[in-house]
């Protein structure tokens, strides 16, 4: 194969591939911690990779078997136990290691604890 043919191939598979594939999402997902913002939704992370929420919530479950919205509070709520063994954050009260890991208040921090907890039970 000629090196002409080779990188003619190359890009035409480059430009084929969709903004939806899994590095693209982890990147903007993961490496950007997307689930850390306070706005993170389906709809405004749709655009990001210019498929509308519904696909979105189908990219989620075929690549880690959870809706969009899941995705978001577990890798929150993930983060969270992280912050909370940390020694640097002791002085931090649990409100403000919440906050600090996307959700909006304590409530729904407990709202999606107990949920975690019921479907761990259910298993």
């Amino acid at each position: 194969m000629s090196l002409i043919h080779f990188f003619k191939d190359y890009f035409s598979k480059q430009r084929q591939n969709e903004p939806t594939s899994k590095t693209v999402f982890d990147h903007h997902f993961f490496d950007h911690n997307y689930y850390l913002r306070k706005n993170a939704s389906s709809e405004d992370f749709a655009p990001i990779l210019n498929v509308d929420a519904q696909n979105l919530d189908k990219i989620a479950v075929a690549y880690y078997g959870h809706s969009f919205t899941t995705l978001i509070n577990e890798n929150r709520y993930n983060h969270f136990v992280k912050e909370l063994i940390l020694p640097m954050n002791e002085n931090l009260t649990i409100d403000s290691l919440i906050k600090l890991s996307g959700f909006d208040n304590n409530e729904s921090f407990v709202k999606y604890a107990k949920e975690k907890n019921q479907n761990a039970q259910t298993i």
